[in-house]
């Protein structure tokens, strides 16, 4: 199932609900996002919470640009995966594909990546990931 977020996404910033702003508070959302690097590309897994809240380009575009000026990473490089578990224990996965046209987002398809080919191998990185913000 692909999702076109395009044609729901406005093209105005929206607040989220639980503000992701603040990268020094350790209550922030921005602890629970992980990262995992391999084959050239930085997946980031933010809990579904947060990628749930982010409704439009400019809001994902900053969210995007904040996780890659932390890691000194380029847009290309960056794969952002929405990571849940529902109440019985199963994972779920959405893979978010961010077309850049240089440093401006201009497209963005959200797919669920359950039931598909590439879980187990998502599965594995967010096992193996590890935190964005270290909390120490």
């Amino acid at each position: 199932m692909t999702t076109l977020l395009n044609a729901s996404y406005i093209h105005t910033a929206s607040e989220l609900s639980h503000p992701i702003s603040d990268m020094y508070d350790t209550m922030s959302d921005w602890f629970d996002i992980r990262i995992a690097e391999m084959s050239g590309f930085d997946y980031i897994f933010a809990p579904m919470e947060i990628c749930d809240q982010i409704t439009d380009f400019v809001t994902l575009q900053n969210f995007l640009q904040n996780i890659q000026t932390i890691l000194r990473s380029e847009p290309e490089r960056t794969l952002l995966i929405g990571f849940s578990r529902r109440h019985d224990g199963v994972l779920e996965l959405d893979r978010y594909d961010v077309d850049w046209s240089d440093t401006l987002i201009i497209d963005c398809r959200r797919s669920t990546l359950n039931g598909s080919a590439q879980f187990d191998f998502i599965e594995m990185l967010l096992e193996h990931s590890e935190n964005l913000i270290d909390g120490e």
